[in-house]
C-alpha cells in the first residue's frame, strides 16, 4: 500500500516545530533551501569536470534552523511565492500552503525567478529513441503508447526532434517507467497526490550521457488516465508526460502561468505555450520547412451528414452547424509532394485554421494520416473559439508513402445554431526533405 502523503498546514504566528519541518522539507526538496545544484540527478550523475564548459557548481546557502521558522526559511518561502505567482509575504498562509499541497513535478524549481529556463544540457542528436520498461495497470497499454506519442508530438511540432519507439534492448535515450516509492534513483516517490513524476536532464555536449539521463519515471501510486475530463482523483498522463519530456530534453521549470513547464499540475494541458516553444527552440532550433501544402476549408468532407444541421460554403471556407449533442468527423485531403528532386519527403506537422461559435462546438481530436495509416493522434485537445494557427506534431516524422489527410473530430453541444457552428478555413501539412 502506498504511504499517505503528508500535507502542509498554514503556519500561524507561533508555528509548531513539526509543521515548520514539513515546510522546510518541501523547500529543500524543490530547490529553495540547501545547496543550489546544477540539476536533477547531477550529484549522482556528473557529466563534466567543474571547469569544463557548461558545468555549474553547487553554491552554498545558509542552513535554516531545523524546525525553526527563521529568516532563512522565511526568505525561501518568499522565493517560492515569487516563483509560484503568489503574493510575496514570507508567511505560509492559506494560499501558499494550498500551492505547496498541489500535485506537481518532482524536479526542483530553478533558482531565482525566470521565464523558460534551460538546464544547459541537450541531446547531441535530434533522432531520439524511447522505450517502455513497464506500464501502469491503470490504463490499457495501447492507450499508454498513444498518450506517450501524443506527448512527444507536442515537442516535435516545433523542433527538428524525432521520437521513435524502439525495443528496450536497443539502448534508447529515453526509458519510461511506472514505479512507486524508493525505486533506486535517489528520489523516492511519496504516494498519491503529491509528486507525480520526474525526469532526468541530458548531458552537456560533447559529454556522453549516462544511462539514466533522459529517463522519465511516473509514480504508479497515482491513478493515471487518458480520459478528458479526468475522473475524480485521476491524473492526465498526456499532460504529465509532456511536461516530464521537457525535462528529458533539457528544460527546467518555468514560472510563467499557463506554461506546460510550470511545475504544478492543474488538470489536462495538452499543449505547449509560447514560453515552452521559446525554451525548446533555444536548445534545438526550429526545423527548416522545405515544403508546405495548404487547402481551403471548402474541400472538407463530412463523415455523417445526418448529424449536420446545415453546411454553407463561402468563398474560401466552409461553415458547418452540427446538430445538438452529436460528434462528427470532418476530413481534409492535403495535396502531397511525395518525392521532390529525387528525395522522399517526411511529415513534420499538421496545421488548422478554424473558428467555432464557442464551447458548444469543440474540436476534440485531430488525427493525421498517410494514406489509410494513422501516423499521429491528438486526442482530447478540446479547442474552441478562434484558432488562427493550431499546430499538431508527428512524433516520429515518418517518410511520406501515399498522401496526407487530416481528420477533425468535433463535438457539438446544446445552444443556438451560431453557437454550434465551426468555420473550417484551411488545413495544411509541413514536409521535410
Amino acid at each position: 500500500m502506498a504511504k499517505k502523503t503528508t500535507k502542509i498546514a498554514e503556519l500561524g504566528d507561533q508555528p509548531g516545530k513539526a509543521d515548520v519541518s514539513k515546510v522546510q522539507a518541501y523547500l529543500e526538496r524543490f530547490g529553495y533551501l540547501g545547496a543550489r545544484g546544477e540539476g536533477f540527478g547531477a550529484a549522482d550523475f556528473p557529466e563534466a569536470a567543474p571547469d569544463s564548459p557548461g558545468a555549474v557548481l553547487a553554491t552554498a546557502r545558509p542552513a535554516p534552523g531545523a524546525g525553526a521558522y527563521d529568516d532563512v526559511t522565511r526568505d525561501a518561502v518568499r522565493q517560492f511565492q515569487a516563483f509560484a505567482g503568489l503574493p510575496v509575504t514570507g508567511a505560509v498562509d492559506t494560499a501558499t500552503a494550498a500551492k505547496m499541497n498541489q500535485p506537481r513535478c518532482g524536479m526542483p524549481d530553478a533558482a531565482g525567478v525566470a521565464e523558460f529556463v534551460t538546464s544547459g544540457r541537450r541531446w547531441a542528436t535530434t533522432n531520439l529513441r524511447y522505450a517502455f520498461q513497464n506500464f501502469t495497470a491503470d490504463v490499457p497499454s495501447n492507450d499508454i503508447v498513444l498518450a506517450i506519442e501524443q506527448a512527444f508530438s507536442l515537442w516535435a511540432a516545433h523542433t527538428p526532434l524525432r521520437f521513435t519507439r524502439v525495443p528496450l534492448a536497443s539502448g534508447p535515450e529515453i526509458i519510461i517507467q511506472f514505479v512507486t516509492g524508493d525505486h533506486g534513483d535517489g528520489s523516492p516517490f511519496d504516494g498519491p497526490g503529491a509528486v507525480l513524476a520526474h525526469a532526468f536532464f541530458p548531458s552537456v555536449p560533447p559529454a556522453a550521457p549516462t544511462a539514466i539521463m533522459g529517463d522519465a519515471h511516473f509514480d504508479d501510486a497515482e491513478t493515471w488516465t487518458v480520459a478528458v475530463p479526468p475522473g475524480a482523483g485521476t491524473i492526465d498522463l498526456v499532460t504529465v508526460a509532456a511536461h516530464e519530456f521537457g525535462h528529458s530534453l533539457g528544460l527546467s521549470h518555468s514560472n510563467v502561468a499557463g506554461a506546460l513547464m510550470a511545475p504544478f499540475y492543474g488538470g489536462p494541458h495538452r499543449a505547449v505555450e509560447a514560453d515552452d516553444i521559446a525554451g525548446i527552440t533555444s536548445l534545438y532550433g526550429g526545423f527548416s520547412i522545405n515544403h508546405a501544402m495548404w487547402v481551403h476549408g471548402t474541400s472538407v468532407t463530412i463523415e455523417r451528414d445526418a448529424d449536420v444541421e446545415s453546411v454553407t460554403r463561402f468563398g474560401f471556407f466552409t461553415r458547418i452547424v452540427g446538430k445538438p449533442n452529436t460528434t462528427n468527423w470532418y476530413h481534409v485531403a492535403v495535396p502531397t509532394p511525395v518525392i521532390v528532386g529525387g528525395n522522399r519527403l517526411a511529415f513534420a506537422r499538421a496545421m488548422l485554421r478554424f473558428a467555432t461559435g464557442g464551447t458548444s462546438a469543440v474540436v476534440r481530436d485531430v488525427h493525421i494520416y498517410d494514406g489509410s495509416s494513422r501516423i499521429a493522434a491528438h486526442q482530447s485537445v478540446n479547442l474552441s473559439g478562434s484558432q488562427p494557427f493550431a499546430v499538431f506534431g508527428v512524433a516520429h516524422k515518418p517518410d511520406v508513402a501515399w498522401g496526407a489527410g487530416i481528420s477533425i473530430g468535433v463535438t457539438t453541444g446544446p445552444g443556438t445554431a451560431a453557437q454550434r457552428r465551426i468555420d473550417l478555413i484551411s488545413a495544411g501539412i509541413d514536409f521535410l526533405d
